[in-house]
């Protein structure tokens, strides 16, 4: 690793615990997360960075700029809690399904994030070196819709290279595809009537709803076995004794290519057609956003494997590792170990597809993109449950947080001072994007 990255590191890392502590206080949902992006723009404006909020629209989208000249290399943090995964900093259950919580780490990925493009700004104005260092806030990752809004109005295009990471309970370079992913709302009208007395009367919206479901639920066994679908309703009525003219639910569709998604999406359409044919409503479907497929960069997910080899992996304590021990013990999920990953995984040549979505990949049919997975959970801990929010407020989860802010300013830092390497990264983009 560079020494003066080293440096950084040595001198400045309670600062980074301590705003990633502050973001997991906050627990702000999808656009709401105001103090936590202001957390990160206050932090990096510390280092010399330049903020303008406001991106695309978003009020809690920022874009956070230092140095001059070229390359320029971003760095991409998240940090959006999800609702009713609060939890304490407790190996067992603590929480209060009212609010919100980081059961994602995304409070992690920003602070370090930022960490990252703060120690690579430093350590190039301490060297007088030239190269712009652009952090960018992205909101609303959970649903899909921050990176995807702000690719749309034009941002991200400035950079050479854009680098991410997300904490996981594995570690491993980002040889790995997202599932391609639509958010759509499907909205019913029909008529309301008094349930008892004249029933006849309504056409309800919420039948209409339950439809649907039961049509997508048996079209599940006619889709590739990768496919996902989800919903939850957003509007079902208010009273039992009024027939609902009004109901909406939203869907979540996934797949591995975008051809397979959008024969997804159609036939999902249908169904949601013949629901209100048979209920005498009416449909409309209203697309949130639009999912892209991940465009993985060979030359840059070579590098970052070798800097996950070569930068030193934190230790865990005794205290840390009976933590992880008693958290295994309380999830009840037999897939979960008490012990954290240390192992980096080998890249095999095939690429692993994921079952989840990132709005990452919308950024990365633009730029060329790294991201890596860094342990920050014990070992199969699924993500979005409780057990990750109370990593993601301990040192165990910063300690992976710590590791990931390393490896990703060290790759800024190769990517500046060795223009062979950034040549080779941007051929394997150009020559991604034509296939």
């Amino acid at each position: 690793m560079d020494q003066d990255i080293r440096s950084w590191f040595a001198e400045n890392s309670e600062g980074i615990r301590e705003i990633s502590q502050k973001i997991f206080d906050k627990a702000e949902t999808a656009f709401e997360e105001r103090e936590s992006a202001k957390i990160i723009a206050e932090y990096l404006s510390s280092y010399g960075f330049t903020t303008e909020f406001g991106i695309a629209g978003l009020p809690t989208a920022f874009r956070s700029r230092a140095g001059q000249g070229q390359p320029v290399i971003g760095f991409l943090g998240e940090y959006d809690a999800l609702p009713g995964l609060n939890q304490g900093r407790d190996p067992y259950f603590t929480g209060d399904s009212a609010k919100n919580g980081h059961g994602c780490g995304h409070n992690l990925l920003g602070a370090g994030a930022a960490a990252a493009a703060a120690a690579l700004h430093s350590a190039l104005r301490r060297q007088g070196k030239e190269g712009t260092v652009v952090f960018y806030g992205c909101p609303a990752e959970e649903v899909f819709e921050g990176k995807n809004k702000m690719v749309a109005a034009g941002a991200f295009r400035e950079l050479d290279v854009a680098l991410s990471w997300h904490p996981f309970h594995l570690n491993f370079a980002g040889k790995a595809k997202y599932q391609v992913m639509d958010s759509i709302e499907f909205a019913f009208q029909g008529l309301s009537a008094h349930a008892a007395v004249e029933p006849h009367l309504g056409r309800s919206a919420l039948d209409a709803c339950e439809l649907m479901n039961v049509g997508v639920n048996y079209l599940r066994e006619h889709v590739p076995e990768e496919v996902r679908m989800h919903y939850c309703y957003l509007d079902a009525g208010e009273t039992p004794n009024i027939v609902p003219e009004y109901a909406r639910v939203l869907y979540y569709l996934r797949a591995r290519d975008r051809n397979t998604l959008d024969d997804v999406v159609a036939r999902v359409k249908k169904v949601a057609e013949g629901a209100a044919l048979m209920t005498g409503t009416t449909v409309t479907g209203k697309v949130l956003c639009r999912g892209s497929e991940t465009v993985l960069n060979e030359r840059l997910i070579r590098h970052l494997d070798g800097l996950m080899r070569q930068i030193e992996f934190p230790e865990y304590t005794e205290e840390e590792k009976k933590f992880g021990i008693t958290l295994a013990e309380n999830t009840n999920l037999s897939q979960v170990k008490g012990e954290f990953s240390r192992e980096i995984m080998p890249i095999t040549g095939e690429v692993i597809y994921l079952s989840g979505s990132t709005d990452l990949s919308a950024v990365s049919q633009i730029v060329p993109t790294g991201f890596i997975f860094v342990t920050c959970f014990p070992k199969g801990t699924p993500l979005h449950h409780w057990a990750c929010t109370a990593c993601a407020g301990t040192s165990v989860g910063q300690k992976g947080m710590l590791y990931a802010a390393k490896v990703l300013a060290q790759c800024g830092y190769d990517l500046i001072t060795r223009q062979s390497l950034l040549e080779e990264v941007k051929d394997d983009f150009y020559q991604a994007c034509r296939k």
